[in-house]
């Protein structure tokens, strides 16, 4: 039977595989599953549990009528009896526990505000919590009388919103030891600053931590590790770091602490590494400072929903660090030795490692994702990258039903000599001899990467008879750290050079391409780079903009970021100093150029790139008579494509793909 093309609906199919964790006997596998609900417009997920054949059963089933319960990050007991896992089944997220010979899940933790991360004592008596504010139980009595609270929002600090959050109150997040016995909660931070990522130590004696206590975290945040004694309750400043960390992970020795960071300050897109420090002299080591590729997944599809946060995990023999890398378009799962030897790619290429979790030398559980599947839980071989068992296949129904278009790979010289990877989706129903329109795409970030995994918004261009070419140009990870950093100072430069030259050689390499019907489009950098490239080129018949800037000047004091990634992305660009300069680099100064038909797609509540972006681009075209309309998606922030709700990511593409449909021939 002839598969069908897909649909923008069938994105509310998909069931998406995330956050497996092995059981402390190592015979089984805790993940969560999510699942997209189109009726009531959101995601809801389970925890299920399998063996190492692929038999397994639903662990969780929570129902409410009134919301979507996410049943999230499963966390095995020491002596792997239980479960812990959080979940917003009474409206905010607490923490319950599950017996894993059955039975109903209880209830732990009943703080007003809801609990974040959490870690397991070694000896199973009790958890490590964060809670954001004063410590408040749902048993507390309020005062009769309550004081009328006020909606107006006082500002004072410089970091004072951001895109997902909105505004910040003032409340800070705090490490707590809860304990499962008494159910007593212990704080163990304190002060006017955030925590967060708690850790026990194998013994069980202390706890690590990540934050700052630096009186001017505003302007370049710097997190430091913190190391409390639990018998003595008191607390030491480990180390402080000089860039980002996170991820904090113990060997079995106890002798060492893992880290995923770089020492290059708060603002830098390049490589993050391995980082090793001795718990005793807290000496650092980077361990994959000559492996040229950032640790963790910078793959960008929208067809995923991984709960899992990034993760490092040592060996039984306290040796090894298992860690997953963006190469090229894949991530791959790779180990380093503690005298910073990087194995060769335990995980197959032309995929990407979304989690992981290490059930011996031998063995790993992977959930792995492909150009054909949101990614689907499986044991791999370590000794032989070849040998992979697929424990899971929750979406293989619709694979049999729909048409996934198969990436093409190829690599080509930009305009300096410079080499680029990129790949090319035939259209549905591809014949030999016709021509078909393209769209070309571009990613976000800069410095993230397009790859291998299933993006249902190019298979739906695809399917509705597009060839779709996306490259991977300079500031892209997956190339090293100087190809990612070569974007900086040199926006629309080199890197428009990049995207362009990529257009010429599928002109030239694929004879089914349509010269006279191209389109373009893409979202956040990728939206910039859009409105940069409407105001050099007519060659485009139509072009979409999402979640874009146009203007870095007003960016700077916009955005969530904008203050600190405008001066850092331009080379120190200055707001009172380099005005021109940042004019120069903004399209909002060339509109005039623009002769594309644009489309502007924008989320009111995108604090990244914020709406007035949107509108000053609407503004300006549409009073110098282009063609344009202004699409404007109410309660939506920038991660509208990505995990947006259903109704309105479906009718995002409804827009995207009819805004060229008028005007293909």
């Amino acid at each position: 039977m002839t598969k069908r093309p897909i649909t923008a609906e069938d994105l509310c199919k998909f069931k998406f595989v995330g956050d497996p964790v092995v059981s402390p006997n190592k015979d089984k596998v805790a993940y969560v599953l999510t699942h997209v609900d189109q009726e009531k417009d959101g995601y809801y997920s389970h925890i299920y549990v399998t063996n190492l054949n692929g038999k397994g059963r639903q662990f969780t089933s929570h129902y409410s009528k009134d919301q979507l319960v996410k049943d999230v990050a499963p966390k095995w007991s020491p002596d792997g009896s239980t479960i812990a896992f959080r979940s917003n089944r009474t409206s905010k997220n607490q923490l319950w526990l599950l017996h894993t010979d059955g039975g109903e899940a209880v209830q732990l933790t009943d703080i007003k505000q809801g609990v974040g991360d959490f870690d397991w004592n070694p000896d199973g008596s009790s958890l490590a919590v964060t809670i954001t504010g004063e410590l408040k139980l749902t048993s507390d009595k309020e005062d009769e009388k309550k004081e009328e609270k006020s909606d107006v929002k006082v500002i004072t600090r410089l970091r004072y919103k951001g895109d997902g959050v909105g505004i910040y109150n003032e409340d800070r997040k705090h490490v707590y030891v809860f304990d499962l016995k008494t159910k007593a909660y212990t704080k163990i931070t304190e002060g006017d600053h955030d925590f967060g990522q708690p850790r026990f130590t194998p013994d069980g004696k202390s706890l690590f931590y990540i934050g700052t206590k630096a009186e001017d975290q505003e302007w370049g945040y710097l997190p430091a590790i913190w190391k409390y004694d639990l018998g003595a309750k008191k607390e030491e400043l480990f180390y402080q770091a000089n860039g980002y960390i996170m991820a904090p992970s113990l060997s079995p020795d106890g002798k060492w602490l893992a880290v995923a960071g770089h020492d290059r300050g708060e603002r830098s897109q390049g490589n993050a590494n391995v980082l090793l420090l001795s718990t005793e002299t807290g000496q650092l080591t980077n361990l994959t400072e000559s492996f040229d590729y950032t640790v963790g997944n910078l793959v960008g599809v929208d067809a995923k929903y991984d709960t899992a946060e990034q993760r490092l995990i040592w060996d039984t023999a306290s040796s090894h660090i298992y860690f997953n890398a963006t190469v090229g378009g894949d991530c791959q799962l790779f180990k380093v030795n503690l005298a910073g030897e990087v194995s060769a790619a335990l995980s197959p290429a032309v995929a990407s490692v979304t989690s992981y979790d290490i059930v011996s030398d031998d063995q790993a559980v992977l959930v792995l994702a492909t150009p054909h599947s949101t990614g689907d839980l499986v044991t791999q071989d370590l000794t032989n990258v070849k040998n992979s068992n697929k424990l899971t296949d929750w979406n293989q129904d619709l694979y049999n039903e729909v048409y996934l278009s198969t990436p093409e790979n190829f690599h080509y010289k930009s305009t300096d000599g410079g080499e680029i990877e990129g790949w090319i989706l035939k259209p549905y129903g591809y014949e030999e001899g016709k021509k078909y329109p393209m769209i070309l795409q571009i990613h976000g970030g800069p410095a993230t990467a397009y790859g291998n995994g299933l993006h249902h918004e190019m298979q739906l261009m695809a399917a509705k008879g597009y060839v779709v070419l996306y490259t991977n140009p300079r500031g892209s990870h997956g190339y090293g750290h100087d190809f990612v950093n070569a974007v900086i100072g040199d926006y629309g430069g080199m890197d428009y050079e990049d995207i362009i030259a990529g257009v010429d050689y599928a002109l030239e390499n694929f004879n089914y391409i349509d010269q006279e019907q191209l389109f373009v489009t893409g979202g956040s950098y990728g939206g910039y780079m859009t409105n940069v490239i409407v105001t050099r080129t007519d060659r485009f018949k139509a072009a979409v903009t999402q979640r874009s800037i146009c203007n870095w000047h007003s960016f700077y004091g916009t955005s969530d970021i904008g203050f600190f990634f405008t001066e850092w992305q331009h080379g120190h660009a200055d707001l009172w100093d380099d005005v021109e300069k940042l004019l120069k680099l903004s399209p909002l100064t060339f509109a005039r150029n623009v002769k594309t038909p644009t489309l502007i797609l924008h989320s009111e509540q995108d604090l990244r790139c914020p709406m007035e972006q949107a509108e000053q681009w609407y503004i300006a075209l549409k009073r110098l008579g282009v063609e344009t309309k202004l699409v404007r998606f109410p309660d939506e922030n920038h991660d509208l494509s990505r995990s947006g709700n259903p109704k309105h990511r479906l009718e995002r593409l409804q827009h995207l793909i009819r805004w060229f449909e008028d005007r293909r021939n």
